[in-house]
C-alpha cells in the first residue's frame, strides 16, 4: 500500500495551512471544487474519516472528479482558491515534505509520472521548478492511483516533526530549485500593478491589517512572521511593496530602522507621564518590555478593548459598571481634577493585573494595548507639523489576532503620532 495518499497528502497541507485556523475541510473542497464542474461539500464527518485515513471521497463526488480530471481550468481554480489558504512562505516545504513521502515510497516506479500538472516522474524530484504547480499536480495522482482505507498507520506518522526532518533530508539530498520569481508570480502576473493586486486578493481575509506588513518588514524582514502576509511582503521586491501600499492608498512608512521605532516609546513615556495617565515610576515599563513583544507572538490576545475598567457613574446608564480600556482614558482626561476623577489609567492597570509578579506575557499585551488606546484618544503633538511626514493608515484594533498585530500596530500607532502630521 502506497504512503502516498489522501490521508498524509491532507496531513502536511494542514500542517501548513494559512492562516493555522482554515481547517481541512475548506482545503479539501477547495482541491475538490477546483476539478469538479458540479459544487461540492464534503461534509466535516467524512472530511475527518479521510484525513485519519478510513475512507475514500464519497463514490458520486469520486466519479465526477474522475470525470473531469482532465479539466484544463484545474490549475487556474487552485491559484485562485487553494493558493489563498495555504501559507505562501511554506510552498516550498509542502513540496520537499511530500518529495520526501515519494522518494521513499517503494510501491511508486522511478519513471512513475508523479505530478499531473507539471508531468514531473518520480525520478525527477531533485528539480522542482515550480513548487505550487507540483503540490496540486500530485493530488490528481493520488486521485488517480491511490487507495485511502486503511491508511491510518501513515496518516498518524505525519507531524510538525515529521514535516521538519523530512524537509532537512530533502536539502541534504536534493538541489531544491526555487521558483525564479517570487511566490506570488505563480498568480501568473507580470507586471508589477497586477502583481500587487493579486496580493491583496490572495490575502483578502486580511486586508485591514496590510498596513502593517510595512512595520513587520522595518522591525525583522527575515523573520516567519505568525501571519503569513507578512512574510510574504517582505519577500516582495521594494517596487511591488510600495505598488501594495498603493492599491489600499496607504502612504509609506518613511523610517531608517526598526531603532527609530523603538525610540519613539521614550517620547510616549515622557508624555504620558505628563499627562498624568501614568506615574513616574512606571513609565519606565514602555520601552523596556515593549521590545519583547516579539518573544509572545504567537499568543491570542484575549480581545482588544475589554469591558473591566473603571467607569465614572452615568444616570442614564446606571446599571453599566465597567467601561473599555478607551473610554477610561477618554474620561480621565475630561474628568481629572474633578469630583468625579478616575484614578491614573496605568497605575490601575499595574495594580489589577499585578505587574509586579504577572506573566510577561500578559505584561507585554497590555503595554501594547495602552499605547494603541492613548494614540486613539489623545491629541497629536503640534510641534513641527511641516516637518512630519503624511500619516499611514492605521487599522482598527477590533481587527487584530495576535501579540504579532497589536505590536506592529502599537508602533504604527507612535509612528503615525511623533512622526507624521
Amino acid at each position: 500500500m502506497s504512503k502516498l495518499c489522501l490521508s498524509t497528502y491532507l496531513n502536511v497541507l494542514k500542517i501548513y495551512e494559512n492562516p493555522p485556523i482554515t481547517g481541512l475541510r475548506k482545503i479539501l473542497n477547495a482541491l475538490v471544487n477546483c476539478i469538479c464542474i458540479k459544487h461540492r461539500d464534503i461534509r466535516d464527518y467524512e472530511v475527518s474519516k479521510i484525513k485519519k485515513g478510513q475512507k475514500n471521497i464519497e463514490g458520486d463526488v469520486m466519479d465526477e472528479i474522475k470525470t473531469n480530471i482532465t479539466n484544463p481550468l484545474y490549475p487556474d481554480n487552485a491559484r485562485r482558491e487553494l493558493y489563498p489558504l495555504l501559507n505562501p512562505s511554506k510552498l516550498c516545504d509542502i513540496a520537499k515534505v511530500l518529495a520526501i513521502i515519494i522518494q521513499d515510497d517503494t510501491d511508486i516506479r522511478d519513471d512513475c509520472i508523479i505530478d499531473y500538472v507539471s508531468q514531473t516522474k518520480k525520478n525527477e524530484l531533485t528539480n522542482i521548478r515550480n513548487e505550487f504547480d507540483f503540490i496540486i499536480g500530485v493530488f490528481l495522482y493520488i486521485l488517480q492511483c491511490t487507495d485511502n482505507v486503511h491508511t491510518e498507520d501513515y496518516a498518524n506518522e505525519i507531524s510538525i516533526e515529521f514535516c521538519n526532518k523530512a524537509i532537512k533530508k530533502y536539502d541534504a539530498t536534493n538541489s531544491f530549485y526555487r521558483n525564479e520569481h517570487t511566490l506570488h508570480d505563480i498568480l501568473l502576473d507580470s507586471d508589477i500593478p497586477s502583481q500587487a493586486k493579486a496580493f491583496c486578493r490572495t490575502y483578502e481575509d486580511s486586508k485591514s491589517l496590510l498596513p502593517l506588513c510595512q512595520i513587520a518588514n522595518i522591525v525583522n524582514p527575515t523573520h516567519n512572521h505568525i501571519n503569513a502576509m507578512y512574510s510574504a511582503y517582505c519577500d516582495c521586491s521594494d517596487d511591488l511593496k510600495k505598488q501594495i501600499m498603493q492599491e489600499i492608498k496607504c502612504p509609506i512608512v518613511q523610517v531608517d530602522d526598526e531603532y527609530t521605532l523603538y525610540n519613539l516609546l521614550g517620547r510616549f513615556s515622557d508624555e504620558i507621564e505628563t499627562l498624568g495617565l501614568a506615574s513616574p515610576d512606571k513609565t519606565y515599563m514602555f520601552p523596556q518590555y515593549v521590545v519583547k513583544s516579539l518573544d509572545f507572538e504567537e499568543l491570542e490576545p484575549i480581545g482588544p478593548d475589554p469591558s473591566i475598567f473603571p467607569l465614572v457613574p452615568n444616570t442614564i446608564i446606571p446599571w453599566q459598571k465597567t467601561s473599555t480600556l478607551s473610554r477610561f482614558i477618554d474620561d480621565y482626561l475630561y474628568y481629572k481634577d474633578t469630583d468625579n476623577a478616575l484614578p491614573i489609567p496605568f497605575d490601575w492597570i499595574w495594580n489589577n493585573f499585578d505587574f509586579a509578579n504577572c506573566d510577561c506575557k500578559d505584561l507585554i499585551l497590555w503595554l501594547n494595548l495602552f499605547i494603541i488606546n492613548c494614540c486613539n484618544k489623545i491629541d497629536k503633538p503640534t510641534d513641527n507639523k511641516s516637518e512630519k511626514k503624511e500619516s499611514p493608515v492605521i487599522p482598527f484594533i477590533r481587527d487584530v489576532k495576535t501579540i504579532e498585530d497589536i505590536h506592529f500596530l502599537a508602533l504604527l500607532c507612535l509612528y503615525d503620532r511623533y512622526m507624521c502630521k
